[in-house]
């Protein structure tokens, strides 16, 4: 089991980011929480207890802009020192039906998604080599396993997340660093909502934040979730590329639709 005495949290006002963090605080971790809206984590902080909100430090920031993402790091790291645990969870999504891909969507979902996450991990990364321990967490999904209809960029964007974290787990290890990619089925957020089609096990985000920070404590190198869903997604994989694409296509409908 991992105790961490402080953390860094992308995506932290809304669905999965918000209910890790909510949980890490309550177990007495402090908790740098960034995201774009100020508003959004200020109202967050005043839900807690008088008493644990010494624990958590508002760092507002868009992930994509570089230099608001080194002020936030730099203020924490002032604050707390470098955290032990880093958890890359901000993300977006942009159902794109062929019609409906486009340049500028796809640079947003692939710099939110992808670009941001390392430019979090990159600026932690540095200070966790030199103190010689700390744990590095990417939220990614289940749809980084295989293509799946409306989701390109999307897919792109975690899949690359995925092979980045495990690659940089064979660099990282020898310092004492732990990297764990979570790749969630379907959660109950805003973005799910987004979704024009049905979402099979759904779960919500409190739910989903104990698959987390349970499957960090224990150091897990991927942590996937809802288990049956996910390992049906895994056996998927193993299918012949003609065989997986005519099912998908079958379950989702997407051969039939010319959007």
């Amino acid at each position: 089991m991992t105790r961490w005495k402080s953390a860094w949290i992308s995506g932290a006002s809304t669905g999965i980011g918000r209910s890790v963090t909510r949980m890490l605080v309550n177990k007495g971790v402090r908790v740098g929480m960034t995201a774009r809206s100020a508003e959004k984590l200020h109202a967050f902080m005043a839900e807690f207890p008088v008493e644990h909100r010494a624990r958590l430090l508002a760092l507002p920031c868009d992930v994509t802009d570089r230099a608001c993402l080194t002020a936030a790091y730099t203020r924490l790291k002032q604050a707390w020192g470098v955290p032990d645990l880093v958890l890359a969870n901000a993300g977006t999504h942009i159902n794109m039906p062929a019609k409906g891909i486009t340049w500028e969507k796809c640079d947003t979902v692939i710099a939110t998604n992808l670009l941001g996450a390392v430019s979090m991990i990159t600026l932690a990364l540095p200070g966790m080599i030199e103190r010689g321990s700390g744990h590095i967490a990417g939220v990614g999904s289940l749809s980084s396993y295989r293509g799946l209809p409306w989701a390109a960029a999307y897919g792109a964007s975690k899949a690359g997340l995925n092979n980045f974290l495990q690659s940089l787990r064979f660099d990282v290890e020898p310092h004492g660093i732990a990297v764990t990619a979570i790749n969630p089925g379907f959660v109950d957020t805003p973005l799910t909502a987004r979704n024009p089609f049905p979402m099979p096990m759904r779960v919500s985000p409190d739910r989903a934040a104990r698959y987390i920070v349970t499957g960090l404590k224990k150091k897990r190198m991927e942590i996937h979730f809802p288990p049956l869903f996910s390992w049906q997604l895994k056996l998927l994989r193993i299918l012949p590329y003609p065989l997986y694409h005519a099912l998908i296509r079958k379950v989702t409908g997407s051969a039939a639709r010319k959007e």
